[in-house]
């Protein structure tokens, strides 16, 4: 049984281990292209009232009443935050969820009062959820004029001329079309949304950095985007100004540039997927979910063809730069008994000289696994959405999970790995 500051200081260990959005450990992502390594950071999720055992110790909460709650900060400041409480640990410590779905998670001796009230909980709308996005990049430091973008499913601050934005938004929007109907014909059901999905546009480089480093994952600012599981959104920058003296200003400028960034363009697809994944109950944020899956997920849908009439097109397309990583993985370094040791933890992710290697095989093995083993995966992916936030699987358990659904001769599985990464083109 983990009181919340163990899993606090659990959790923080585990933020080395690369993302996943997972338990605790969440998903901000350093970038995607070719062979970058993404990122970790920290996250997320649940209820409030008739409280049933949730495991581990700690109370899953199932009831929607506002608490607010005074605590002091990691600098001994005092402050509060009014929310939902999603998980109590057994020591008093809290799970919270702002109407923003922003995670804060308050270990009991940080704790000074709680008071319970009667109002409903409510998810922020989108206008609420605009001002949210600007306030958060004023309190980063980033004193620029933001216009908010709102879409049927996104909410989009962005100190960019309008065309990126809209650009960006109608991409988001496609993919939120792709992925459900990709999923809904491979027997796994995706949750409608809760409320908008929040999305972060600045204008160069110098801002994403300090947006980073407000959310306390500096080198996230080495890459093109990051997903930060705590806040639930995505934070990019401007695609179309790096090589060029001024940004785009038409939808069709900005179409032409991207399309010579494919790399750049594949990182907001990866952060997307991560956001959709997380947010229609694909995973679970807090929960354990093996890092492998998460980010090998958001990496086979990497692949977009920006010129499909479409709307959308290259999912389930081979990942090259992935493929050729993998295969050189197997020729010089990859040993027996590989994929064991990538679903039993996270420690490869964290491993700064071995973390390339696992994205790779992380794609491999979720490519053969899907175009392969379709309802295996599926209903892998269907136990993962079930766990609960703040609760830890061993490598035993995780393995036994595992070969539940894809069997248990791994060494078998291996060869058919092999061989079939080996005819792909």
């Amino acid at each position: 049984m983990q009181c919340l500051d163990e899993r606090t200081q659990y959790l923080t260990r585990r933020q080395a281990l690369r993302r996943s959005g997972g338990a605790l450990i969440a998903v901000s992502t350093a970038g995607t292209s070719s062979l970058t390594v993404p990122q970790l950071v920290i996250a997320q999720s649940n209820d409030d009232a008739g409280a049933e055992r949730a495991g581990n110790g700690q109370r899953k909460i199932t009831s929607q009443t506002v608490s607010t709650i005074e605590f002091r900060d990691n600098a001994g400041k005092e402050t509060s935050v009014a929310g939902r409480v999603l998980v109590r640990a057994t020591d008093g410590g809290l799970l919270v969820e702002d109407a923003a779905r922003r995670l804060w998670t308050i270990p009991a001796s940080q704790l000074k009062n709680e008071t319970v009230t009667d109002q409903a909980f409510q998810l922020f709308d989108s206008e609420q959820l605009g001002r949210r996005l600007v306030e958060e990049t004023r309190a980063a430091g980033i004193d620029t004029e933001f216009h908010i973008h709102t879409t049927d499913n996104y909410v989009i601050a962005a100190s960019t001329p309008e065309a990126c934005s809209q650009w960006t938004s109608q991409l988001l929007e496609r993919m939120q079309i792709a992925f459900q109907s990709y999923w809904q014909n491979r027997h796994f059901e995706l949750h409608p949304l809760a409320s908008p999905l929040p999305v972060l546009i600045l204008s160069n480089q110098t801002q994403f950095a300090k947006m980073a480093e407000f959310d306390r994952t500096p080198a996230s600012a080495k890459g093109q985007g990051y997903y930060l599981v705590t806040a639930n959104r995505i934070v990019l920058f401007d695609l179309t100004a790096q090589d060029a003296t001024s940004p785009a200003t038409t939808i069709v400028e900005v179409q032409r540039r991207v399309e010579k960034v494919p790399a750049s363009v594949a990182t907001v697809v990866h952060e997307a997927t991560h956001q959709i994944a997380f947010n229609r109950g694909m995973h679970c944020r807090y929960a354990d979910n093996p890092v492998w899956l998460t980010e090998g997920m958001a990496m086979y849908f990497e692949t977009p063809d920006l010129k499909s009439r479409r709307g959308w097109s290259g999912i389930g397309k081979v990942n090259d730069a992935r493929l050729f990583r993998f295969r050189e993985f197997l020729k010089a370094r990859r040993g027996t008994g590989s994929i064991e040791s990538l679903i039993r933890d996270n420690s490869r992710f964290a491993e700064a000289d071995r973390a390339i290697d696992a994205y790779s095989e992380a794609w491999a093995l979720s490519y053969f696994l899907i175009r392969t083993r379709i309802r295996d995966y599926s209903q892998y992916l269907n136990t993962i959405a079930q766990k609960q936030p703040l609760q830890w699987d061993t490598p035993e358990e995780r393995v036994a999970e595992f070969r539940s659904a894809f069997g248990d001769d791994l060494a078998k599985l291996d060869r058919e790995l092999v061989s079939f990464t080996s005819r792909l083109k």
